[in-house]
């Protein structure tokens, strides 16, 4: 399929063609953020952003998701199943490393004999035109993780900013059918083409970040009471920052809320996190993870060592969001480095 050009005047031309169809989302600015929300200006949407604060996988996913509502007549319980799961969404400016995450995500909630249908519906009604990353942060590292900040594959259309315009290029057949949709785009020029690629070189050379990831999981398997978990926990406060803002993070609470005197209430999902000290606190009293040593290693462990095991792929995408965003300054890309040098450590005693 031939590749399009979106004029960056278009947007709302784009935004009022789709958004008769879908509901539509975007990355905007609220109280000095990025973050995803649904449009109802397309003169908010920002492109020319890093990466949001909270990831989009809200939308799939909701910080506060009611899974179902129930109503009690006599002895007849009336359960309400949620509403509007076969409404079509755009996911619109998503960054390659959320996108990817996406794909994480679905391995997690469709895994096993019960699957989440209510994660799965929104996700196959969801269509992303995500945006290369020009100008990576500091914190970024998707080379280190077989991604790349114009990585194409987990989108269904793939926006390059070419500064005036986008290169615009469907991936999916989703994404190629939606673009014979806008036939207002016009066609792209072997110069725009050009441009995308050599932004995409300069975009992966600017991600001076490299860590050695090959056989993480192989040197974690085997060092789980390590001295390195003390470590590494020594200046973490738990406040649950690097997973709460992770767009791969999967856990949750379920809570039922109950009406007084009406006979009527929900059931909740709300995120969690691992690093919670109540997260595994038994209703005996007893806490297998008593302590933010533990609590540590398991975020880590999970990512790196228990996601491959079994997914066969890292459950992280290298956004740099924990790396960013942690109050304490605990980076997690020198917390590799160190578990890195425990297989080196040993080598270098059989050498000797």
């Amino acid at each position: 399929m031939e590749q399009k050009v979106l004029k960056k005047d278009q947007i709302v031309k784009l935004y009022n063609d789709l958004v008769k169809d879908y509901n539509f989302y975007a990355p905007i600015k609220e109280k000095r953020n990025i973050i995803f929300g649904k449009i109802t200006n397309p003169e908010d949407i920002v492109l020319n952003y890093y990466n949001s604060k909270v990831p989009p996988k809200e939308i799939l996913f909701p910080q506060t998701d009611i899974l179902f509502e129930y109503k009690i007549n006599g002895k007849e319980i009336e359960i309400e199943e949620p509403k509007k799961l076969d409404e079509k969404n755009i996911i619109f400016g998503i960054r390659p490393c959320d996108a990817h995450s996406f794909i994480l995500l679905m391995n997690f909630f469709s895994q096993g004999e019960f699957k989440d249908e209510i994660i799965m519906n929104r996700r196959e009604n969801t269509t992303l035109i995500g945006i290369g990353c020009n100008t990576p942060k500091s914190t970024c590292f998707c080379t280190s993780i077989e991604g790349n900040p114009f990585q194409k594959e987990d989108m269904d259309i793939f926006l390059v900013d070419l500064q005036d315009k986008y290169l615009v290029e469907g991936i999916s057949d989703k994404g190629k059918k939606l673009i014979k949709r806008l036939s207002w785009l016009t066609d792209a020029t072997n110069a725009d083409i050009e441009m995308a690629q050599e932004l995409g070189k300069k975009a992966e050379e600017a991600i001076v970040t490299k860590i050695d990831l090959k056989n993480i999981d192989k040197i974690l398997d085997p060092n789980f009471d390590h001295q390195i978990w003390k470590e590494v926990s020594e200046i973490c406060i738990g406040c649950g920052t690097c997973s709460f803002l992770c767009p791969t993070c999967t856990c949750f609470d379920v809570i039922d809320e109950n009406v007084p005197n009406e006979n009527r209430g929900r059931r909740v999902r709300i995120w969690d996190t691992c690093q919670s000290c109540l997260y595994t606190l038994h209703t005996s009293g007893h806490n297998p993870r008593n302590s933010c040593i533990e609590r540590v290693r398991n975020r880590i462990l999970h990512k790196f060592c228990y996601y491959p095991e079994n997914y066969g792929m890292l459950g992280c995408v290298g956004c740099g969001r924990c790396v960013q965003l942690c109050p304490a300054n605990n980076d997690l890309r020198a917390i590799i480095e160190k578990i890195n040098k425990i297989e080196q450590k040993k080598e270098e005693k059989v050498t000797v």
